[in-house]
């Protein structure tokens, strides 16, 4: 009987996909997702005016942010829907309030139509994103190595490298200040340029300062990158150089510490007026038996739980010695799986790339 029931099937229809996670994640991401895309065009609060002027300024500037979003056409089409809808209660006319609700479900199939658009083509630049992540070799002068990158949307401004060369190889972990879309192109950008320096420099110093002259020509003022750069000689030495990044890890196995190696170095993009040559600085390690080398974004130390608690970098140097006895990959799922059990049930608020390097 149930089933010739049409109220019912049509229910059935509309939430057969429905699920507790996908409303959570309305309620608690997508909201404010949305609130904060609308929240750069609100101006501050003036603390001088009373708290229902205050609401009423900010309720009047939300709704004006979501309208100049719209294209002028739609916008129109919009407003006229309201006053159909305020028309048509007020009177009452039901064919005004009808009128409304078709002009306002017509622009919601138009939007919709604009998202899944520019979804799909978010999707074909995310399979063009992880073509582009290398597809190194296990093993490199000696070295255990793995890697690993998740960006937090459908494309990320993360960017890593690992480039074996016939007498040396490289390591590349950088961070696009942003994320999306602006961010991933500038990444693309960033790895372009440094396989075309690798032709002439073989100094990680060289290649950053180089880097920096190319790329900073058209880079935009509210974009800046971070790197580190390091070289693997057949020797086994490791040369590292740090434009404003994310310190490297050096656990010892001998002496089951850890040396911090934050050579000195300023981001590119930012205003240094000729600083970043001067301060920029290159160091040589030469790692043990057993040894490991992490390089890391901070989307990894910065990993957020429901209660906005940061995964910290002590957590990452508790997981790296305690496990420092297992192989480069259980290494790497060790700490992947430490993240996923802090995080919980909140959503990735960063991109998560890292590069582990052990010794044999």
């Amino acid at each position: 009987m149930s089933n010739s029931n049409p109220i019912k099937r049509l229910f059935d229809l509309y939430t057969s996909d429905l699920s507790y996670q996908e409303i959570e994640r309305l309620i608690k991401r997508e909201a404010g997702e949305v609130y904060e895309f609308f929240a750069k065009e609100i101006p501050k609060p003036d603390p001088t005016k009373s708290k229902f002027v205050r609401g009423f300024i900010f309720i009047r500037s939300l709704f004006n942010a979501f309208i100049l979003k719209l294209t002028p056409a739609r916008r129109i089409f919009y407003l006229a829907a309201l006053l159909f809808f305020v028309v048509g209660y007020s009177q009452p006319q039901n064919g005004y309030v009808l009128l409304a609700f078709v002009i306002v479900n017509l622009l919601l199939a138009f939007e919709l139509a604009d998202k899944l658009s520019a979804k799909g083509e978010l999707d074909v630049a995310r399979k063009i994103q992880f073509d582009l992540i290398p597809q190194h070799s296990s093993s490199i002068n000696n070295f255990e190595v793995v890697s690993y990158y998740e960006p937090a949307r459908e494309v990320g401004g993360d960017y890593f490298d690992v480039i074996e060369l016939k007498e040396r190889a490289f390591i590349c972990v950088g961070d696009i200040s942003g994320k999306g879309m602006a961010a991933a192109l500038y990444m693309v950008r960033v790895q372009a340029i440094i396989h075309m320096l690798l032709e002439n420099f073989t100094s990680v110093k060289e290649i950053i300062i180089n880097l920096k002259k190319y790329f900073s020509k058209n880079l935009r003022r509210e974009y800046f990158l971070t790197l580190s750069m390091a070289s693997i000689e057949k020797d086994g030495s490791i040369n590292i150089c740090r434009a404003g990044h994310m310190p490297t890890y050096w656990y010892k196995n001998d002496s089951k510490e850890f040396d911090i190696l934050c050579p000195r170095g300023i981001g590119i993009g930012l205003n240094d007026k000729g600083v970043f040559e001067k301060t920029l600085e290159e160091i040589t390690i030469k790692p043990a038996s057993k040894d490991i080398i992490f390089f890391f974004t901070d989307g990894i130390s910065e990993a957020m739980n429901t209660y906005f608690q940061l995964f910290g970098e002590e957590n990452i140097k508790r997981i790296i010695k305690n496990n420092s006895e297992k192989t480069a990959v259980e290494i790497k799922n060790a700490l992947l799986n430490a993240i996923t059990a802090f995080r919980g049930t909140a959503y990735q608020n960063d991109d998560l790339t890292f590069v582990i390097l052990k010794t044999n």
